[in-house]
């Protein structure tokens, strides 16, 4: 099996100053509060168990928010129209496993990344035993979301005789992909690291079974670009979770990088 290659909290060894972090007041679109924009249908981030909305980002942005001294607020929305709708001002940031790329870089600020991983490949190791390395993907056919990194990747990979076909789920619907792969009705499906193993637990027989080579994956917040103040403060809080273990704790809870 190709060995995962996992990097978290790329680019965090920076100097900070003290660990506490004063509130960037008058910064936040209710006083007090910190609303963030996400989905509940991308796990181990963001999810719904038992009534429960939980995560490893649920964990990651309650405890910046409440160094930043603000209560944090979800606000449950969709993949699709979540980055314009940060544009239009309607949250103070957003989450979701988002990668960072330069197209979304035009359209709004991000954090310094808290997680760089690799998009992984799921398959059924009882149907596909002998798939370990990209070559033997040549033929195969490949479920992603749309309008996601994975997409376009996988697009690109179609493109170069490095996969057979792509097959595009919507994106609240992964688990139908899931289902699919299964019953072999498609070889493999690709995501990031920490949500592809999530997945493969879930079902008996599944595994990770190879990673694209040079695409990482750099996770971060979103923010609009004018809210300079609130971005800077989020990232001396990741730095201080670095520095003082919390994030690691997190992490282990959440079987993340």
């Amino acid at each position: 099996m190709t060995r995962l290659t996992r990097r978290s909290l790329a680019g965090l060894a920076f100097a900070v100053g003290a660990c506490s972090t004063a509130p960037p007041t008058g910064r936040t679109k209710t006083p007090g509060t910190l609303s963030i924009g996400t989905y509940f249908v991308n796990p181990p981030f963001e999810y719904v168990s038992g009534g429960q909305r939980i995560g490893f980002e649920v964990d990651l942005m309650n405890e910046i928010a409440a160094r930043l001294s603000l209560a944090a607020v979800f606000v449950d929305t969709e993949w699709e129209t979540i980055l314009q709708q940060m544009q239009a001002g309607q949250y103070d940031c957003i989450v979701g496993g988002i990668t960072i790329t330069p197209e979304r870089q035009r359209l709004l600020a991000w954090s310094t990344p808290y997680m760089t991983t690799t998009l992984s490949l799921v398959v059924d190791g009882r149907r596909s035993p002998d798939m370990r390395r990209m070559a033997d993907f040549r033929n195969a056919s490949v479920g992603v979301q749309a309008a996601t990194t994975d997409y376009d990747i996988a697009v690109r990979m179609q493109q170069k005789g490095e996969i057979g076909s792509v097959k595009v789920y919507p994106f609240a619907r992964i688990q139908d992909a899931m289902v699919d792969l299964a019953a072999g009705r498609i070889t493999a499906v690709m995501k990031v690291y920490p949500v592809a193993a999530w997945l493969a637990r879930q079902t008996p027989g599944l595994v990770i079974a190879a990673q694209v080579p040079d695409d990482p994956q750099p996770l971060g917040i979103g923010f609009r670009h004018d809210q300079r103040e609130l971005l800077a403060a989020t990232n001396r809080v990741l730095a201080d979770l670095q520095r003082d273990g919390s994030y690691a704790r997190l992490a282990q809870k959440w079987g993340v990088p």
